[in-house]
């Protein structure tokens, strides 16, 4: 008799080493560490504990620094997204895939039992495993997003 398949876990498939940076680092520091280990996202982590504060993007620096025309001297706690979403290593890759498609988010800091960054999954690293789940993900990315409120001085369209 053949073992059933044990389910892929986010460990198996999560991209390492993790970069991590400080909330004190700034908008240019965090770009150039991206050029040169060629990721687009790091976890923010508190200096000297290790605890994740938030993650930044490539896509933050563009839109809430380059964009908004500040100086690359901007530190990361001004424009990083704070609480970072997380799961643990053993996590399964369908869990991973279904917070993401839920939460409408292309990556996962992956947490130890410390709670300190292990790595990161992405969009990309599920789709390689899994193209059915990549596709869970992208298809929650491309859903409309949920207005919970309409902007001052817009009126509805009525049919």
């Amino acid at each position: 008799m053949v073992a059933p398949e044990q389910p892929l876990r986010v460990g198996d498939v999560m991209s390492r080493p993790v970069f991590t940076v400080s909330p004190t680092d700034t908008a240019q520091s965090v770009a150039r560490l991206m050029k040169e280990t060629g990721v687009g996202a790091v976890p923010v982590e508190a200096p000297g504990v290790g605890t994740i504060l938030g993650i930044v993007t490539d896509r933050d620096i563009l839109s809430s620094v380059v964009a908004r025309g500040l100086s690359s001297s901007t530190a990361v706690f001004e424009f990083m997204t704070v609480s970072a979403q997380s799961c643990e290593e053993g996590d399964s890759i369908l869990l991973a895939a279904q917070k993401m498609h839920d939460l409408r988010i292309r990556r996962l800091v992956v947490v130890d039992e410390k709670r300190q960054a292990a790595g990161i999954v992405s969009l990309a690293d599920i789709t390689r495993a899994s193209p059915e789940l990549g596709g869970l993900v992208l298809e929650g990315l491309n859903r409309p997003a949920v207005v919970s409120a309409q902007p001052e001085g817009m009126s509805q369209c009525h049919a």
